[in-house]
């Protein structure tokens, strides 16, 4: 799915995925305990130009999904903004009440979660799902039983997707014999359930006949893709870092918000 979109890789593709998830929770840590919107605001604006840059997605589709993240960020901020507490007001129209103080907190909890989002699409966008299992399992010793259980269930998610559209596509078909309760309503979101549930059972009964068949257990084993830290690694850390140095520089330095403390 990601190879439709991506015109290049980078160095990040190349990353271990242990890492980035920890750089993940690192960024997600630090963004919580940071106070000060312009420090914020740079760090924010970095990790959107680090997604355009080196996630090798077309521009096009990062365009719109940097547009949704925006979209989203200022609806999860409307509330704090219109109906926050402060002094200074700058807008009143029956329960809404916009101040200063409001109004900045909205702003600093949209750059919060925009910061956030930009990383996690940047994780998304490249790393592929099996890695991951790989890499938990290989570096940070996660039982086998667990993670391949994970990683069936994900693999499950498109193929259920599939089934379900092609069971609407058959109803569409078949609708001059079917009656209307069977198939809207109550009724049909039942009957609906059933029938992917009954599929998903079969397709997980042939998975655990086929996997205890190749003598799959939860002892030590051998793995043909092999995942280990490398020189991307070190440079994404470094990389990471910079991000935040650069980013409490120019926040000091160059101050768009009038406030250093948006609590």
């Amino acid at each position: 799915m990601l190879d439709m979109i991506k015109n290049y890789t980078t160095f990040i593709d190349r990353t271990n995925p242990v890492t980035k998830l920890s750089l993940g929770v690192m960024i997600f840590i630090t963004v919580v305990l940071m106070h000060n919107p312009n420090q914020l605001f740079y760090l924010a604006l970095m990790l959107m130009l680090t997604l355009l840059l080196f996630s090798g997605v077309r521009i096009r589709y990062l365009v719109l999904l940097i547009g949704v993240m925006l979209a989203f960020g200022l609806f999860s901020s409307a509330y704090m903004i219109f109906y926050g507490e402060g002094r200074t007001t700058l807008f009143s129209f029956g329960i809404i009440h916009v101040t200063e103080e409001s109004l900045m907190r909205g702003i600093h909890i949209m750059m919060r979660g925009l910061a956030l989002s930009f990383f996690g699409a940047l994780i998304i966008f490249t790393t592929r799902i099996t890695d991951v299992f790989y890499s938990l399992m290989q570096q940070l010793r996660i039982k086998p039983k667990y993670a391949y259980s994970f990683m069936a269930a994900i693999r499950m998610v498109p193929i259920i997707a599939r089934e379900y559209i092609s069971l609407r596509q058959a109803r569409k078909v078949r609708k001059p014999l079917i009656h209307k309760k069977y198939v809207s309503g109550i009724t049909g979101f039942k009957t609906t359930i059933v029938t992917l549930l009954s599929q998903s059972i079969r397709r997980a009964w042939r998975l655990s006949v086929a996997m205890e068949s190749k003598g799959f257990d939860d002892g030590p084993r051998t793995y043909y893709h092999q995942t280990s830290f490398s020189i991307s690694d070190f440079w994404l850390v470094i990389f990471t870092v910079l991000l935040f140095i650069f980013s409490m520089i120019f926040g000091t330095i160059i101050e768009p918000f009038a406030t250093t403390d948006a609590r």
